[in-house]
């Protein structure tokens, strides 16, 4: 699911979360941003390819990622369809450990380049944060700005976008949870998975899901398999820590 805010006028802005989150880091000289949910293992996920649990093709879509604006929702998917792949700074921006500034280099990174100049932006900063209630991914701010990276002021910016990841966290933790946005698994397994927390035997599952009790069993096992679970209950208390259930 995408979040985004029209760039129109609006009577409720003063209440509005990405408005709010907008407005404190357009004090330092940011025009706009993108936020999203980004697992721990993400840089490491991608270079790995499809032996990882998040695959390239996960990391590369626009789902779970709020927008500032309409005009920011069309520069990300244009960077996400057609650029981002091959640029070095797509990858280099999923590591959790410090904010990244994106480089351009003269041949490689022209596309990049133009596609956010075009926008008005000369500065793209990548910026993760702790998230107060899981160890297993991050939030993250991507900001951009028309001004270059030596005009701008980021004392006590990450103070500001803590503040601002508590607030959209608050009304959109579910659409930016990376891991279930990511669609590691399709609805009838998450349900089997839910029912298996409550307690319900594969025979009770398969009468709820209408299912047979072979299906039941292949669901789990897949799952148990992608998420590296030696039982069902260390499978149901992954997907817990993953937030997929």
């Amino acid at each position: 699911m995408k979040v985004v805010l029209d760039d129109r006028v609006m009577d409720d802005l003063a209440i509005d979360p990405i408005t709010c989150v907008k407005q404190a880091v357009g004090k330092y000289g940011f025009s706009g941003f993108w936020f999203q949910g980004v697992a721990n293992s993400a840089y490491e996920d991608y270079n790995r390819g499809q032996n990882s649990l998040l695959t390239r093709k996960m990391l590369l879509s626009p789902d779970g990622v709020i927008t500032s604006s309409l005009s920011v929702r069309h520069l990300h998917e244009q960077y996400l369809s057609r650029i981002a792949a091959s640029d070095h700074n797509f990858a280099e921006a999923l590591k959790v450990d410090a904010p990244y500034f994106y480089t351009w280099n003269d041949i490689e990174q022209n596309k990049a380049k133009k596609l956010f100049v075009r926008y008005g932006v000369n500065s793209v900063i990548s910026w993760p944060l702790k998230h107060f209630a899981s160890n297993m991914w991050r939030g993250r701010f991507t900001l951009l700005s028309k001004l270059c990276c030596e005009e701008l002021d980021l004392v006590g910016v990450e103070a500001v976008l803590k503040q601002a990841q508590m607030t959209l966290l608050e009304h959109y933790h579910h659409e930016v949870t990376p891991f279930r946005q990511h669609k590691l698994f399709n609805k009838t397994a998450i349900r089997a998975l839910e029912l298996a927390a409550l307690g319900l035997l594969n025979e009770e599952i398969s009468n709820e899901l209408d299912i047979t009790i072979r299906g039941v069993e292949y669901h789990f096992e897949s799952m148990r398999n992608k998420l590296a679970a030696t039982n069902r209950a260390h499978l149901v208390y992954k997907a817990h820590q993953l937030e997929i259930i």
